[in-house]
């Protein structure tokens, strides 16, 4: 049955590869809208679009888009809920996400691009 499974999961990972870069390009024109001051609504926004893809990037062989996604989802609750404002770390986190998905890096280039993406997030988790 986990053979079967595994199988299966190898025929979708293109299709589903196609649609995290989708949900990625949709995310980057989310961002380039973003103002420049504290924006609710482009931050609830960009949150609906990362959530979405949480899960996607392990089914397509990309397990660290998970991480870095879920970071911008932290990261975005933070700002959210303190009701401040940090493009550049927003960005950065979008930018990783597009790194991840595009470039294929060792495990170590990776795993130095998610305890990045951490100390951005824990910056604001600590109010």
């Amino acid at each position: 049955a986990l053979e079967r499974a595994q199988a299966k999961l190898e025929t979708i990972k293109p299709t589903c590869r196609a649609d995290l870069l989708t949900l990625l390009d949709t995310a980057e024109g989310a961002f380039a809208t973003l103002v420049a001051e504290f924006d609710e609504a482009g931050m609830a926004t960009l949150y609906a679009i990362a959530v979405r893809g949480i899960g996607t990037g392990t089914v397509c062989g990309a397990p660290a888009v998970d991480t870095a996604l879920t970071s911008l989802c932290d990261l975005l609750d933070f700002l959210l809920t303190g009701r401040k404002h940090d493009r550049e770390a927003i960005g950065v986190h979008i930018q990783a996400w597009r790194l991840l998905m595009t470039v294929d890096l060792p495990q170590a280039g990776a795993d130095s691009i998610l305890a990045g993406l951490r100390k951005v997030t824990t910056k604001y988790a600590r109010g």
